[in-house]
């Protein structure tokens, strides 16, 4: 009787360190995680060779957004009048840390809400044709997810057809800065673009399992989410 051998390759998530910093979401000092992504090689299922490092990101504890490390290098003050926080807790445009030189726009966009936005434009770009009911479906679904708004949707279409990459080929490049929150996040969002007609077909199901994939999310996790997904449009 042959013995089935089962190995492969898996992201082992591990604290480089812990401190304090200003959260841009939280607009206020959180605990935070700075983690590493390490590739192992496994054996039934078991990290065994480490294979190199992935990718690292900083979590924050108190509304478990990651964000690129960079931002530990900035200046950890705000500059935060009433009129700022009462804008970003309706959804309008963050606000700016003290970065100096540092481009803060960029650097302090949640990675979840990243990947949700360019991920629902390259799916309604899938088609090759753009029709005013995605665009409204997009902005809804966005704002819905991150709480936050897309000032200029075709530049950001423009920028996402220039890089000419895949979904697949996308989210493999950038799930080592996503935490299992943000990971499900993203997925849901997918789904919910995917049911924006008001009808889930074989082949969309088959996209977001696909994603899935990429996102290094389990099975069970995946049809759960396909499955909310579902039963909401019941």
């Amino acid at each position: 009787m042959l013995a089935i051998i089962i190995f492969g390759t898996r992201g082992v998530r591990s604290t480089v360190s812990e401190g304090t910093f200003v959260c841009p979401q939280c607009i206020s000092n959180q605990q935070y995680k700075h983690k590493k992504v390490t590739q192992f090689f496994t054996l039934y299922f078991i990290p065994l060779i480490p294979m190199g490092n992935k990718g690292e990101y900083v979590e924050c504890l108190g509304c478990r957004n990651t964000y690129i490390t960079r931002i530990l290098q900035m200046q950890p003050t705000l500059d935060i009048t009433e009129k700022q926080a009462t804008s970003a807790a309706v959804g309008q445009p963050r606000a700016q840390l003290n970065t100096g030189a540092v481009d803060s726009t960029a650097a302090i966009e949640p990675e979840k809400d990243k990947v949700i936005k360019k991920l629902l434009i390259m799916m309604i770009l899938a088609d090759g044709k753009v029709e005013n009911a995605e665009i409204v479906s997009f902005h809804r679904i966005y704002h819905e997810s991150t709480g936050q708004t897309v000032r200029d949707i075709y530049k950001e279409m423009d920028e996402v057809k220039a890089e000419n990459k895949s979904p697949h080929q996308y989210l493999k490049e950038v799930v080592h800065g996503l935490n299992q929150e943000g990971k499900e996040a993203i997925l849901k969002a997918s789904m919910r673009i995917a049911a924006a007609d008001g009808d889930i077909d074989p082949s969309e199901v088959r996209m977001v399992e696909n994603f899935g994939k990429a996102l290094e999310l389990k099975p069970a996790e995946v049809a759960a989410i396909i499955e909310e997904a579902k039963n909401k449009q019941e």
